[in-house]
C-alpha cells in the first residue's frame, strides 16, 4: 500500500503571514493539531499545537502576563514560530516507510509533496485506519 492511497488530498494549509490567532482558530475549526505552512502550494514549514504551546507562557503564567504582550503574541506571523525543516514524502512512498519515519522522528503528520507542491498529507490516524481496514 502506498501513501497516495491513504493520504488526505484536501490539505488545510496556512500562509506564513497569517497571525497565530487565525492559526489557532483554524486548528480548532478543523479539529486538527497541525498544518503545513505554504505559499502557492509550495511547502515552507509546519505549525503545530506544540509550537504554539511552546511560544506562549504556561497557563499558570499567562494570567500574570500583560494583556498587551498576549495580544502581541497573538498577532505574531506564523513564519516566526513554524518549524522550517519539514520531513516530506513522495506519493509513492510505502505506508510502512511513512510509519517508520513518523515513529523515528516523533511526528504525527507528513506532507506529501510532488514536484515541489503539496498534494496531500498523511497522519498516524490515516495509517492506523488503513491497517485496520486491510
Amino acid at each position: 500500500m502506498k501513501v497516495n492511497e491513504i493520504m488526505n488530498r484536501s490539505v488545510i494549509t496556512c500562509h506564513p503571514n497569517e497571525f497565530l490567532s487565525a492559526i489557532i482558530n483554524k486548528l480548532k475549526l478543523f479539529s486538527i493539531s497541525g498544518m503545513p505552512v505554504a505559499e502557492k502550494k509550495h511547502l515552507i514549514g509546519m505549525i503545530t499545537l506544540k509550537d504554539i504551546y511552546t511560544y506562549f507562557p504556561p497557563p499558570e503564567e499567562m494570567c500574570k502576563e500583560d494583556s498587551a504582550v498576549l495580544k502581541e503574541k497573538l498577532t505574531t506571523p506564523v513564519r516566526e514560530i513554524m518549524t522550517k525543516e519539514v520531513l516530506t514524502l513522495p506519493p509513492a512512498t510505502p505506508v510502512d516507510e511513512a510509519a517508520r519515519i513518523m515513529v523515528e522522528n516523533h511526528i504525527n503528520r507528513l506532507p506529501v509533496v510532488d514536484r515541489g507542491k503539496i498534494v496531500g498529507i498523511v497522519t498516524r490516524w490515516d495509517i492506523i485506519k488503513a491497517l485496520a481496514e486491510a
